[in-house]
This record gives C-alpha cells, structure tokens and sequence, in this order.
C-alpha cells in the first residue's frame, strides 16, 4: 500500500474498522509513505512504512519504490490528489488499485474568518493545490491576487506553488520539507530572513 497523506491512513484505518479489521491487516503489505507524517500517522496504528522518500513528493516516492513492475500497490487517494503516482507506477509495469479514501470539500468561512480578510493577512500559506483552488473559489480571484499582493504567500512544497502560481498568485517561499511542521520553518524562517 502507497500512503501519500496521514488523511488517507486515518480514512483507510476507518474502513477496515467499519469491516470489522484493525490496522494490523494491512502488516502483511509492504508499506510506503510520501513523507515523515504520512509514515508517523501509520506508525499510530503499529505499522512501518518500509519507503519513505527524502522529499515528500510524489516524484520522490516513485523513485523510491524498488522494483514496481510485476507488483500489484494499493493506492489510496483524495479525490483530487494528482495522477503521478497511480501513471508513473502503470508506466513502470506495476497494476494499480487507485480508490477515493476521502473527498476534499470546500469549507464555509465563518465571519472571523471574512472580517481578518477585509483587515488584510500577513501570510497566506497553503499546504495543496486544492487549498489554493478552494480559496480561489470561496473569496474570488481578484480578491484573492489583492490579498496575495499584500501578504507573503507560502506553500508547503512545489506542486502546490505551480498551482497558485498557475492560478494567478506570487509565491514567495515553496518549504523544503514537505510537511506542516516544514512550512511553520519556511514562515519562521522568512520572518528572521525579513527582521
């Protein structure tokens, strides 16, 4: 199994639960995890990710995975997650079983929310291409380039940069360890850069 969130462990682990299996079914499988987080969230459920790339990216994971051709991978996915990995691993002769583990919907903005958007942000951050998508959606793409305008503009890694840079937005630091705890460095990181 190819694990590319900590959502799609946790979403995975509540299927086999609602099947009436805990997460040790899948102990037989050989495990790989996109990045330190994704593996750390299969460790919670007493499992180890024997690949886990140096950069969290899908790239990086199919060029980590030895020997895909001839193998059968269980692919769990959001439903907007990118295609590399399910193509790169068909293209290396491996059968892919591609599922849904969990849709990613559009959130409500609450009236906070709004109001610090009409003061102005400091930093805008995104952690995938579906959060840029998404707040594109939800305050508008003029509203969305002003505020990018003003603000610093960081993401968590470069598919998510090429996907607000293709939406219209600047982006002023891609982090360089893909994970959350990666970004809060890039900000902290800036802030110092910019002190």
């Amino acid at each position: 199994m190819v694990s590319t969130s900590a959502n799609g462990v946790s979403h995975v682990c509540q299927r086999l639960a609602a099947l009436g299996l805990g997460p040790q079914a899948l102990a037989a499988l050989g495990l790989a995890a996109i990045g330190p987080t994704t593996a750390a969230a299969l460790a919670e459920h007493g499992l180890q990710a024997a690949v886990v790339p140096e950069r969290s990216i899908a790239e990086a994971l199919l060029a980590a995975l030895p020997s895909p051709a001839g193998q059968r991978f269980l692919l769990p996915l959001a439903d907007l997650a990118r295609d590399t990995l399910r193509l790169g691993l068909q293209a290396a002769g491996a059968e892919v079983v591609a599922v849904p583990a969990y849709s990613t919907v559009l959130a409500e903005l609450s009236p906070e929310a709004r109001a610090a958007m009409e003061d102005g942000v400091d930093i805008l951050t995104f952690t995938s291409g579906s959060t840029v998508r998404n707040f594109i959606e939800q305050v508008g793409s003029a509203r969305a380039q002003a505020l990018a305008a003003r603000a610093r503009v960081v993401t968590i890694g470069p598919m998510t940069a090429a996907a607000a840079r293709e939406l219209g937005l600047r982006v002023d630091v891609v982090a360089t360890e893909h994970t959350i705890a990666g970004l809060v460095n890039a900000m902290v990181a800036m802030a110092r850069a910019d002190a």
